[in-house]
């Protein structure tokens, strides 16, 4: 079973209606990969050698320290 969703604002929205159940756990695939990891590469090269990680805020983190840069 696939149901196809965006990213926004935090939240993984489906783009039909879904029948599950609340609660029902399920496992996000990310199709095109691409592009989510050209927006991290910066962030991913920077701290490559950090363990526990909360991503996002390493992005955003990232990419104002580019735009202090520019």
């Amino acid at each position: 079973m696939g149901i196809r969703a965006v990213y926004k604002d935090g939240v993984f929205k489906p783009l039909n209606n879904v029948k599950l159940p609340e609660g029902t756990e399920v496992e996000i695939v990310i199709a095109n990969p691409r592009e989510a990891i050209r927006r991290y590469a910066g962030a991913l090269r920077e701290l490559k050698d950090v363990g526990n990680i909360d991503w996002e805020e390493a992005y955003h983190e990232h990419i104002l320290k580019r735009a202090g840069d520019g």
